[in-house]
């Protein structure tokens, strides 16, 4: 009889469990897909390269970057947004795809709140204003005096329409009374050549664009966002300390799984990120991009994202702009 009752138990407790075991990852299964918005060899990309040897270490499986381009990063959200919530998909976005692209286009057909689950925040980058070494401005004021005396000095570039670059630009201009006139560029290296041949008074973006140049005195950086200085930049002022209490939050980068993923693969997922971080030789790489490792939970990144969109909203429609 004790027997039977034991076997009987068992049979219940291996029935449990089979039908818990699909809300995990299980090993050897796979591969995992870390879904990319941008090329290879761009910034998105090598911290995906970066990362995707610890989490595959981690998790027990290979993890391939897959790299689906265009829409600025749309296509590949939507791809995430439509697989299927068995953690074998994983977007890496940023916070263009996340919050400045639903912003901006009636094109997106996603809800970057509704329609997936933030595994962890992966890390934050900090935009610069950028002007030529023979531009006569030594702070953020003095640029904003050329701009408002000479319309031709107005123009500052960023690195695509409709970015955080521009809005930052259009807020600026906007608190100052200067009609500021964005300048989108396809990617940042070409606006950093117009920079450097003095061919624009200013642009506006990621300090990654900017450090390799400075040791040859071409450029002169005025001011970072962030709540803090740079740590790469110690000598640059932040717009807070200028008196500009509008641009602490950062830039950043996560993870992300679709909408109807179970919180036992997200969390399994979100572990393996944090293992992967804490690694030395990863913290390296990210610091070399410009960017500083900054892990979150899941609910962080869901909170940073949603301040942002309310952040931005009011800017990005008072500009008027729309990429239709």
């Amino acid at each position: 009889m004790i027997d039977r009752l034991l076997q009987a138990a068992l049979a219940c407790a291996s029935l449990a469990f089979a039908a818990a075991a699909p809300a995990q990852i299980a090993a050897g299964k796979g591969p995992i897909k870390l879904i990319v918005g941008y090329p290879a060899g761009g910034s998105a990309d090598v911290q995906a390269r970066t990362l995707s040897d610890k989490l595959a270490a981690e998790l027990g499986t290979t993890v391939v970057v897959d790299n689906r381009t265009g829409a600025g990063g749309q296509i590949a959200a939507e791809y995430v947004r439509n697989a299927a919530p068995d953690g074998l998909t994983v977007l890496l976005a940023n916070m263009h795809m996340m919050v400045m692209l639903p912003l901006t286009s009636k094109s997106v057909r996603y809800d970057p709140v509704k329609d997936f689950k933030a595994v962890g925040r992966i890390a934050s980058f900090y935009e610069a204003i950028a002007v030529p070494a023979a531009l006569p401005a030594k702070d953020v004021k003095q640029w904003l005096d050329i701009a408002r005396a000479d319309p031709q000095k107005a123009s500052y570039g960023v690195p695509a329409p409709g970015s955080v670059a521009q809005f930052i630009g259009y807020r600026l201009g906007a608190e100052a009374k200067v009609n500021l006139v964005a300048a989108p560029y396809r990617g940042a290296a070409p606006l950093v050549q117009d920079l450097l041949g003095d061919q624009i008074a200013a642009g506006i973006t990621p300090i990654a664009d900017l450090v390799p140049h400075l040791q040859g005195g071409k450029l002169k950086l005025l001011a970072v966002n962030g709540a803090t200085r740079a740590a790469l930049l110690p000598d640059v002022p932040t717009l807070k300390e200028l008196g500009q209490p509008y641009f602490d939050n950062l830039e950043w980068t996560g993870l992300f799984v679709p909408a109807a993923t179970p919180k036992p693969i997200v969390d399994q997922l979100h572990a393996a990120l944090g293992k992967a971080l804490a690694n030395k030789e990863v913290q390296e790489r990210l610091l070399k991009l410009s960017s500083n490792p900054h892990p979150s939970s899941g609910d962080e990144l869901s909170r940073l994202i949603e301040d942002d969109l309310k952040r931005w909203g009011p800017v990005v429609k008072a500009s008027g702009f729309t990429s239709e």
